[in-house]
């Protein structure tokens, strides 16, 4: 009898107990067992705090799964294109051998965005050179243009044009084109380059030189040097994503940022993401029944250390409401998966530091290359406030200044703003049950990184004081939070100051919500919404070898404890990456056979690569 212990049951931990179960490897009296920190409703029949799993939270109104719903966390995927060999594999194909296929919608964001930056309202569509964004940008792009030749007809040329006459993303693709070579178009290329690749010939710089290997460079730095302090604020501003522009690792920046552009072209589930995870979760239940493996998911525990002794893999666990306590009783298993962000990972290295010594125990997570791979990655905070409504009062034509919605194309914004807010997406009425009265749903904040401090103190209540650390506030466990009477006014603060534009303007134009609710992802035990990859670090030997601590910190054994999720992927951010690192550790530590399509030209994670021409 052998047991697989996976800790965490977000997105990587619930792919792999399916995964294990419908493999074929686990033999009959098995035992799998997913620790989960959270008290998740896996089944969503009201037997949790929130629907699954990890960083992916649907939030209904009210909790009740029949109502409108807002995505509090990850809210799509892109869909695999096998011509174009383009999307997201093995979440299509998880999609689809889950039976969900029925349940994919589009979900589009618009290619002309409402901007409101440096206090001026404009569409995307409206920026040209007679027109031109409120930056003092002093470098040209280069984009398609219409130019007229004599009085009959016109054609399309490539022409130059101040950076502040065009979208900021035009800003930042040229300075990602500067970087990136002609031989990174696809997924192998793109990890070659990670590795390898170097600003090109002719690259033009007065801090860096041709040469340079560009994963050793911060994308600020050289968006800075590219475009200078206004080029910089530009993008930052009118892009919507301020993690995109951050000091991350330049060679993946620049070819991660074409991702976001807008008129992207995402799906998702009419159900909600998260609904996703309640059929993984159900086809585990199901499939431990037929195969006659022990299954079980232990909810409100966590990992609280681990360590190796004598070639076995022991460990305490904590109660969630206790969590820094451990357990009494050391516990063994055959094989442990740690399926958790690097903040969490390293929460458990420092745990295990501080035990008592004891003769032959090995502590591989805090060994010296273990500790540096695990800060190979920047941690980004994020901030959702959701707001339901009984009106969809952003479709009023009266509106001075509307959002691109059309809920016929289901094309939900974004709006993009320099205010704490940041983007702004409208759900509307997407009850999976239409009832007698429609609620109307938005996603009224969408910040990364660079307000969520601005959030986090309306958190808590104005007549409220901290009576314990707030660093043991663990909400995005818990799920949606209301949001205080504070904060529910600084959203329709904001939310009329970027619709009606007048700064005088009373908020009440923005009718009193019917529930406002928030997700902190900076919180414990996530420490992040997002990942980005830092820059001096060789991403494609980091996403190799972390997979694997005890070997990573040169234990002479086979590999039995594995690190496994988005953080440390080809696809950070998103649902995909989570999938791709456990399947890689599938495929190469338990031979189990493959469900993605396409692995020639569609590497699940980086690793020695062979350049395509």
């Amino acid at each position: 009898m052998k047991t697989y212990t996976i800790f965490g049951g977000g997105p990587s931990g619930l792919y792999t107990a399916w995964r294990l179960l419908d493999s074929g490897k686990l033999a009959s009296g098995d035992q799998l067992e997913i620790i989960e920190w959270g008290d998740y409703d896996y089944a969503q029949n009201g037997e949790g705090t929130r629907l699954p799993a990890g960083r992916i939270c649907t939030y209904h109104y009210q909790n009740c799964s029949k109502n409108s719903y807002i995505e509090v966390g990850g809210m799509r995927f892109i869909e695999w294109d096998d011509e174009k060999k383009e999307g997201h594999q093995l979440v299509t194909t998880t999609i689809h051998k889950l039976g969900l296929d029925g349940q994919k919608v589009p979900f589009n964001t618009t290619d002309d965005p409402l901007l409101f930056v440096r206090g001026q309202h404009m569409y995307q569509s409206e920026i040209n050179f007679y027109n031109r964004a409120p930056y003092d940008t002093n470098t040209s792009v280069d984009i398609d243009a219409e130019v007229k030749v004599g009085n009959q007809f016109t054609v399309k040329e490539t022409v130059s044009v101040p950076a502040n006459a065009a979208p900021a993303d035009d800003l930042i693709g040229s300075v990602s084109n500067a970087i990136v070579t002609k031989n990174a178009t696809n997924r192998v290329q793109q990890c070659q380059f990670y590795s390898e690749g170097v600003l090109p010939d002719g690259f033009e710089s007065y801090v860096y030189k041709t040469g340079d290997l560009a994963s050793n460079i911060g994308y600020w730095n050289i968006l800075y040097d590219q475009a200078y302090n206004e080029g910089y604020q530009y993008a930052a501003d009118a892009n919507g994503y301020s993690s995109n522009v951050i000091n991350w690792n330049a060679a993946d920046a620049a070819v991660y940022n074409g991702e976001f552009a807008p008129g992207g072209k995402f799906k998702t589930l009419k159900t909600g993401m998260s609904s996703l995870f309640v059929s993984l979760y159900n086809a585990c239940i199901s499939l431990a029944e037929n195969h006659n493996i022990d299954f079980k998911v232990t909810k409100s525990t966590r990992l609280h250390s681990i360590w190796s002794k004598s070639g076995k893999t022991l460990f305490h666990t904590a109660s969630a409401c206790n969590p820094d306590t451990p357990s009494n009783s050391v516990k063994e298993t055959d094989y442990a998966f740690l399926a958790m962000p690097p903040h969490a990972v390293k929460a458990v290295a420092a745990a295990t530091r501080y035990l008592p010594e004891e003769q032959e125990r090995v502590n591989f997570l805090n060994q010296t290359n273990v500790s540096n791979y695990l800060e190979s990655v920047i941690e980004q905070p994020s901030f959702k406030a959701a707001m339901f409504f009984d009106t969809p009062w952003w479709e009023d034509n009266s509106l001075p200044f509307k959002p691109k919605v059309n809920t016929y194309t289901q094309t939900y914004g974004p709006t993009i703003t320099d205010l704490p807010i940041r983007q702004v997406y409208y759900f509307g009425n997407n009850a999976p049950v239409k009832s007698t009265k429609p609620v109307y749903g938005i996603l009224a904040s969408y910040d990364d990184m660079r307000f969520t401090n601005f959030w986090r103190e309306l958190e808590w209540s104005i007549d409220e004081q901290h009576t314990v650390a707030p660093s043991t506030d663990t909400q995005p466990l818990v799920g949606a939070k209301k949001a205080t009477n504070a904060m529910q006014r600084m959203l329709r603060l904001q939310l009329a100051r970027l619709h009606y534009g007048n700064e005088h303007v009373d908020p009440k134009v923005i009718p009193k919500p019917l529930e406002t609710t928030f997700m902190d992802w900076g919180h414990n035990p996530f420490g992040a919404g997002y990942h980005a990859w830092a820059s001096h670090y060789n991403i494609c030997k980091v996403m190799q070898d972390i997979r694997t601590p005890e070997l990573l910190a040169g234990m002479d054994k086979s590999a039995n404890v594995f690190i496994i999720g988005s953080a440390f992927s080809n696809d950070q951010a998103w649902i995909e990456g989570a999938f791709c690192t456990a399947e890689s550790v599938l495929m190469d530590y338990f031979h189990i056979d493959t469900i993605a399509t396409d692995l020639q030209d569609y590497p699940l994670i980086c690793g020695t690569c062979d350049i395509r021409m």
